[in-house]
């Protein structure tokens, strides 16, 4: 009897059950939303580049809806299972992710100063890094429980997966993408419960690394200088920070109109993956720019509601990191657009061009759906809560 409410309990864990279409519609249209203005702006940024490259307007629109739609192919088979089956597949995913970033370094494509991807650009495995990274802390901290208060079991272990990922990531290099990375996992060790005392020594050691490559990396470096000149004078920031505050400026109140921006023609270097926020503000105007950002809100708000609703700590912390990163990284790019943040190469989620970053933020909204497909359905009356607590 015992072995048969076993495998019924494992059951329950893995398969979704009837009930699969009770998610967050809400969510899924502030997503939905994002990603046809995304398409449109890549189209807008990429239709010139691609008649010059490959005598093909839509190539670079394509590709990114075919990365998309391998996303939502994703998704809809995960929608199968309960989420907590991501359990069962952290480990191996980020040994994956791992093992990617370890040929990376030496078998990479360079480009831009900066070794960042495989296969001739088509693929980058810190944008997989970011969504394994969640997965695995998550359900390494669910696991641990209060005991990631002990120093032997939370910060000494959390220390080095966290700076495992953050070294090879920032070996490419890529300090704002690793960065990142440790900030989600710093969060999420706080919100999962981490004693107060470790969770400041962890915050100082990393502050102390972080800013030691800020001033010894020599793209960083000339960022950080271009940054301070561009606060005592606009005009003496670095170009691509120019370019961009021209074509916000460009736009004005109401935008010049859909493909109408003049930027992208090579005067903004990046303006389909990192610098498309900019033509956002110079085609679609202020006005334009604030939806854009009030949608990125709506989806923190739903993606943190659904966190708060999960019925286990492992849903809570999977659905907080997926926020945190999106809204994180979003938030970054409009910082480094608006010339409040250093320049960065972090893409823009749902609107940058890139494969690698549209799969993982549609898989990532894809879990959200997952978690709150299972917060709906915990709340019907009669069902029966399962899995850890």
């Amino acid at each position: 009897m015992a072995a048969i409410n076993v495998v019924r309990k494992r059951s329950r864990e893995i398969f979704a059950g009837r009930n699969k279409l009770e998610f967050d519609y809400w969510l899924l249209l502030g997503a939905g939303a994002l990603l046809v203005i995304g398409f449109l702006m890549v189209y807008s940024t990429t239709f010139d580049l691609g008649f010059r490259r490959e005598d093909n307007p839509v190539h670079f629109v394509t590709r990114q809806m075919i990365a998309m739609l391998i996303g939502v192919v994703a998704t809809i088979i995960l929608l199968q299972f309960d989420y907590h089956v991501l359990r069962y597949i952290s480990m191996p995913f980020i040994f994956l992710t791992v093992g990617s970033l370890i040929y990376l370094l030496f078998f990479g494509t360079e480009e831009y100063g900066a070794t960042r991807s495989l296969f001739n650009g088509s693929y980058q495995p810190a944008e997989a890094a970011k969504l394994a990274t969640i997965i695995y802390i998550s359900h390494w901290l669910h696991s641990k429980g209060d005991r990631i208060k002990q120093w032997n079991y939370g910060l000494v272990p959390f220390a080095f997966l966290t700076g495992v990922m953050f070294a090879l990531i920032v070996l490419q290099p890529a300090l704002s993408t690793a960065s990142l990375v440790g900030l989600i996992c710093l969060i999420l060790f706080f919100v999962a419960g981490a004693d107060l005392k470790q969770l400041l020594l962890v915050a100082v050691v990393a502050g102390v690394i972080v800013t030691l490559f800020m001033f010894t990396l020599d793209h960083a470096v000339q960022r950080i200088n271009d940054f301070t000149l561009g606060i005592r004078d606009p005009q003496q920031t670095g170009y691509q920070v120019q370019q961009a505050l021209i074509a916000l400026a460009n736009g004005g109140l109401w935008g010049k109109g859909l493909g109408s921006g003049e930027q992208k023609f090579g005067s903004l270097p990046l303006a389909h993956t990192a610098g498309v926020f900019a033509i956002v503000g110079e085609e679609l105007g202020l006005i334009g720019s604030i939806g854009v950002v009030a949608m990125f809100a709506f989806l923190a708000w739903r993606g943190f509601r659904i966190a708060s609703r999960a019925r286990d700590s492992f849903g809570f912390l999977l659905a907080t990191g997926i926020t945190v990163w999106i809204s994180l990284q979003a938030l970054i790019n409009i910082a480094v657009i608006t010339a409040v943040f250093p320049f960065t190469g972090m893409p823009m989620p749902f609107l940058s061009y890139g494969g690698s970053s549209m799969l993982m933020v549609v898989l990532g909204v894809g879990v959200l759906l997952n978690i709150s497909r299972d917060a709906n359905l915990g709340r019907q009356p009669g069902r029966r809560q399962t899995g850890s607590s």
